[in-house]
């Protein structure tokens, strides 16, 4: 009986530890607009830019490639709360690597970077 208690043990530790690393890709999938930055200062003081066009998104596709309009193409990688950009704006151009936390509720996106958080939403 004890062996058995040890062995169901074992299985719900194991099955409970694959779940900590799952990524829902299907949730930062689309155009992202950028609506807001957030930016905190050495102080701590809070000033937030907002921007007013429908111009500026960011395309998080399905198969991995991604899109700025105002920075480039490339693709990106998710691990975790992280969110990796390699992004260029010419052919000929060498990728330039980001990194972000990033947050998903319903249609908004925040990706932070130390003191900055850009905001932006699906519609």
């Amino acid at each position: 009986m004890k062996n058995l208690a040890i062995l169901i043990f074992a299985a719900i530790l194991l099955s409970s530890c694959g779940k900590d690393n799952d990524v829902n890709l299907d949730q930062i999938h689309g155009k992202w607009y950028y609506f807001s930055e957030q930016r905190i200062s050495a102080n701590g003081e809070i000033t937030i830019d907002t921007l007013d066009s429908e111009d500026y998104y960011f395309d998080f596709r399905p198969d991995m490639t991604f899109l700025s309009t105002a920075d480039g193409e490339g693709f990106y990688e998710i691990s975790q709360d992280s969110v990796h950009i390699n992004v260029k704006v010419k052919e000929e151009d060498q990728y330039e690597r980001f990194g972000f936390k990033y947050r998903i509720s319903g249609n908004d996106l925040a990706l932070e970077e130390g003191r900055v958080t850009a905001n932006m939403k699906r519609l």
